[in-house]
């Protein structure tokens, strides 16, 4: 960058918190805005080669870091048009019949919610290809985010921004350097970023260029994250500590359903544990009325009503007011101090994984008709760092059968299971020894039985149907989901039985050898027909497309949308199946990249 062209004049910094986080909304919804005026022509738009990026704009200490490019290389303008119209219902929602009218409506979409009143023409006449958001370090206590957008016309886009943020109603400060416009909190830190800029660039640095390189070809889409924002997100929890919930137990792009039985053993153990407190703070009285509430259902009607009205007597008397408290009664909420009461301790293990962090570097392209993000990072992001080793989820999920609606595989590491407990996706930075307890008295097993009935790996499958299992008001139990387990298949029946025995019922969790497998799950029927299934989920050509070069994947995810309505149903009524049509599957596969972790995500849709 050069020379600076003069801004407006500059605008007052507000410290406070609110304020920020208006700033901060404001200079996204720029960037969004200039996304939405070029997303319409990547049909049309020459065949050029890459141009300069916004990453050329931001100094070389930026900590994070998401660039836009609508006009990237190769045929994926085109890719990304013909993904677009797969969709016809959003085109018709959103009124679109031309490359006009799609870039008009994304831009109204983008500016109304800003509350913004500002013409598509005032735009479009300036604004480039690309554009960035980016987080960089600051002489406060807080980093700044900040935006930079490529300008095709300088005096345009000065009385273009001017007018977008007057119209915005958001005080946001600007500096046009050589082909970007900088927007940030205020014109002073705008500055700053140009002139630190013009010292060390972004694009120039050697991380960012490691990063995003091993992350493959370019894209629409570029993200980077410094190794120095590991350490700026703990830096972050000392000021704002309910964010400590969001990284005491990080799943980052997980999708282990390891982690979704734990949490359901662990929320079990919480429920136990609550009812043991309650009843134990309660009066005779009324431990004798809530035993009778335990068998409610086996009253008659008239012994309802009246355990109902002795309870309503009861909890009346207690509090004065019948029973409901008045709004003059209800204490002041300081919102600080109850946000704070949210902070849970870090475990040691993610501090010093933040601390060592390495960094991030992640593109996301259309390839080959599929949509794709591939991302390579520190194996935290990825999830459980130390569960899955080996390459063993392409041959545990190869034995499923091609009517999966959901599939996941993935071989253990040692001593997975008592990290699992510890260290799951509801912790908290629990102490260990209770986390294990509590995990023991839920399910029966200690974290070495877990392991042994985890054995060598595992695959999950979910056939059409499964989606019934969150249907509350559902009377059966019996759910197309079973999980296939490799190993010494005597350990895991010996450790599955005491399973069974916590859980108590009629046959809870059927089973059936496959072989040296173990198939476990909740609807005999369907434990049966995996059991005997050949496999053939990894010979289908859909399978092949999202799931590509996966014969060293750590654990790999598959997902099928065409296997009956689950999605319709599990959206609530949000997306129809017209909505849903164009989808055809989804894969995630993770691998090992030297010390970090490769994630690819690839989504497909119907011919």
């Amino acid at each position: 960058m050069t020379e600076l062209s003069p801004s407006r004049p500059p605008s007052p910094s507000s410290p406070t918190s609110n304020g920020r986080k208006r700033r901060a909304a404001a200079i996204a919804g720029v960037v969004g805005a200039v996304a939405a005026i070029g997303a319409g022509g990547w049909a049309w738009q020459g065949w050029m080669a890459q141009g300069p990026q916004a990453a050329q704009a931001l100094p070389g200490d930026t900590l994070a870091y998401v660039g836009i490019d609508l006009d990237p290389p190769g045929g994926q303008k085109i890719e990304a048009y013909q993904a677009l119209k797969r969709f016809p219902r959003l085109a018709e929602h959103l009124g679109i019949t031309d490359q006009d009218d799609l870039r008009r409506s994304l831009l109204d979409q983008v500016t109304a919610e800003r509350g913004c009143h500002i013409g598509y023409d005032d735009l479009a006449a300036w604004v480039g290809d690309r554009a960035g958001l980016a987080v960089v370090p600051s002489a406060g206590p807080e980093p700044e985010v900040v935006a930079v957008v490529q300008v095709s016309d300088p005096d345009a886009a000065r009385a273009g921004l001017d007018d977008l943020l007057a119209s915005c109603g958001d005080e946001v400060g600007y500096t046009l350097g050589d082909g970007w416009a900088v927007l940030a909190r205020t014109d002073e830190v705008a500055r700053k970023v140009v002139a630190d800029g013009r010292r060390t660039q972004l694009g120039e640095d050697a991380d960012f260029q490691e990063l995003t390189s091993a992350a493959g070809d370019a894209g629409v889409v570029t993200l980077y994250a410094a190794p120095e924002a590991g350490q700026a997100l703990l830096d972050a929890v000392e000021d704002h500590p309910y964010l400590s919930m969001l990284i005491s137990s990080p799943s980052g792009l997980s999708v282990d359903p390891v982690d979704t039985l734990l949490s359901l053993s662990t929320i079990h153990s919480y429920g136990a544990g609550a009812e043991d407190d309650f009843m134990a703070e309660m009066s005779p009285e009324e431990r004798r009325l809530w035993k009778r509430m335990d068998r409610f259902d086996e009253l008659s009607p008239a012994e309802q009503d009246q355990l109902m009205k002795e309870m309503d007597e009861l909890y009346a008397d207690q509090s004065g007011t019948g029973g409901v408290m008045s709004e003059d009664g209800l204490p002041e909420i300081d919102e600080d101090e109850m946000m704070g009461d949210f902070s849970v301790p870090i475990p040691d293990d993610v501090r010093r994984r933040l601390e060592d962090f390495t960094g991030l570097g992640g593109v996301a392209r259309f390839d080959d008709g599929a949509l794709e993000l591939e991302v390579v990072a520190d194996p935290i992001v990825s999830g459980d760092p130390e569960r899955y080793d080996g390459n063993d989820a392409l041959a545990g999920i190869s034995a499923l059968p091609d009517t999966a609606a959901l599939a996941f595989g993935g071989g253990f590491s040692d001593g997975w299971a008592e990290r699992a407990i510890t260290h799951g996706p509801l912790s908290f930075g629990a102490e260990p020894k209770q986390l294990l307890a509590d995990f023991e008295k839920s399910t029966g097993l200690t974290a070495k039985e877990l392991e042994d009935l985890g054995g060598d790996g595992l695959a999950v499958i979910a056939g059409p149907g499964f989606e019934d299992a969150f249907d509350f008001e559902g009377t059966s139990d019996d759910f197309p989901v079973a999980v296939r387990i490799t190993g010494d298949a005597a350990k895991v029946e010996a450790a599955l039985s005491k399973v069974r025995t916590a859980l108590g019922g009629k046959d809870p969790l059927p089973s059936a050898r496959s072989g040296d497998a173990v198939v476990i799950g909740a609807d005999r029927a369907f434990v049966e027909e995996v059991a005997k299934a050949k496999g053939a989920l990894s010979g289908s050509d859909r399978f092949a497309k999202v799931v590509p070069d996966a014969g060293d994947a750590l654990t790999i995810t598959y997902i099928d949308f065409d296997r009956g309505d689950w999605v319709e149903q599990l959206a609530a009524g949000q997306l129809s199946r017209a909505d849903l049509a164009p989808l055809d599957a989804a894969g995630i596969t993770v691998s090992a990249a030297g010390e970090r972790q490769r994630t690819v995500v690839r989504l497909t849709f119907d011919d």
